[in-house]
């Protein structure tokens, strides 16, 4: 039945994967029949999950400036100079540095916060990776204490730091201590702490921000560290359904019954025979590939007749083909018949005759084999080749009978 449907390479292949293939389908059967029982029977589920039902964001930076405070070639008295990296010490000695902390509620409530706002001088040198604090003095400058901030709004609070006064400090202490380890470091801090609510829960953020200020005579390099923007999520649990899909609902039964039908079938074609391979199809088949494989390597044409040349036939095409190869030949096809032309011999196959896929395994098998064949090309004198489809229809007598092959 299948040999009509099947070639001899597909059966042979449905042989050699038959358990894979049959654990396959076992595997779809019953991954369709979990699907189909978990939404059909458990229909929908219902899970908790968490969901952010509000936010609260904090937010704060540092900004610095300098008013020039003499008249330059390239500045003018008064002129504001803002977030540089860089300013002059005698042209805009004094710093000032900006302090914004600014909130976003989702529900509008307002933040309080406490900002503790200082100037820290100190010497520090780093060592195998770490930084070591030689020496460090601590002054307050300016503090915030629980500001109320409407949501959207932002508290703000500026401070000044003189260079020259901090560079003459600086040289006072280090006279004082007798020595100038590491490097001068001026940092202007704050410390903050911000607090609000979103959905009933109460949220507190803390963080330090600071300006990072390297004096020197001649000019001074600022830096800013901000810890940025913060976002709190309020959170509660919920309770949903999640229905099964469409997939679920008819992909799981279809692929059950899928499942099924392969395993029924795999099975019965294995039981009854449908997947058998016959030698003869298998000589025909593994003659197929070769000639699809080699196809470069044979031209169609006529053989010429042997001639002087003494035939040697070969066991397959393959042969034939390496022989064409070593002796950078063509491959010669007439019809059912290969020959490789090589000085005094002329190299022969002849391709197996084909198989009626209608006929049935006991009648395929009474074909004439591979050694029928070859026995009849060795015995040519005067012909090269016997023709196919009489090698094809010729009946070999049981050895024990008289043979009557040369009435032909």
């Amino acid at each position: 039945m299948t040999a009509t449907l099947f070639s001899a390479s597909v059966r042979s292949a449905l042989n050699r994967w038959f358990v894979l293939l049959l654990l396959v389908t076992l595997t779809l059967t019953l991954a369709g029949g979990y699907v189909t029982y978990d939404s059909h029977v458990d229909g929908a589920e219902t899970v908790t999950e968490q969901q952010t039902v509000g936010t609260w964001t904090v937010e704060s930076e540092f900004e610095h400036g300098a008013t020039v405070s003499r008249d330059t070639e390239v500045f003018s008295a008064g002129e504001r100079l803002s977030n540089r990296s860089l300013y002059f010490t005698t042209a805009s000695p004094e710093l000032d540095g900006t302090y914004t902390v600014s909130h976003d509620n989702t529900e509008g409530n307002a933040a309080v916060t406490s900002t503790n706002l200082s100037l820290v001088i100190r010497a520090v040198e780093e060592r195998n990776g770490n930084q070591v604090v030689h020496w460090q003095t601590r002054d307050s400058l300016d503090t915030l204490d629980a500001v109320e901030i409407a949501d959207g709004e932002a508290a703000t609070t500026t401070v000044s730091v003189d260079i020259p006064t901090i560079l003459n400090r600086t040289e006072a202490i280090q006279n004082d201590l007798g020595a100038a380890p590491g490097q001068t470091e001026v940092l202007l801090v704050a410390d903050t702490t911000v607090e609000s609510s979103v959905n009933g829960e109460t949220f507190t953020d803390t963080r330090t921000d600071r300006i990072e200020i390297v004096p020197g005579q001649s000019v001074y390099r600022v830096s800013t560290t901000t810890a940025g923007e913060t976002p709190y999520d309020a959170t509660e649990q919920v309770t949903r359904t999640i229905e099964p899909t469409r997939l679920e609902l008819y992909g799981g039964p279809v692929l059950c019954v899928f499942g099924l039908f392969c395993m029924a079938f795999l099975g019965t074609a294995r039981w009854r025979g449908w997947l058998a391979v016959t030698d003869r199809e298998r000589v025909r088949n593994e003659f197929e590939r070769a000639r699809n494989d080699f196809d470069e390597w044979i031209s169609t044409a006529r053989i010429p007749d042997a001639d002087d040349r003494a035939p040697v036939p070969t066991d397959s095409l393959v042969d034939l083909v390496d022989i064409a190869i070593d002796s950078d030949r063509r491959v010669l096809e007439d019809g059912d018949q290969y020959a490789v032309l090589v000085d005094s011999e002329i190299y022969t196959y002849t391709a197996p005759p084909t198989v009626d896929p209608l006929a049935s395994p006991s009648t395929r098998d009474t074909e004439p084999t591979v050694e029928d064949r070859e026995g009849a090309t060795a015995s040519l004198s005067s012909l090269l080749f016997t023709d196919s489809t009489d090698n094809a229809d010729v009946t070999h007598p049981d050895e024990n009978e008289p043979s009557d092959s040369n009435d032909g």
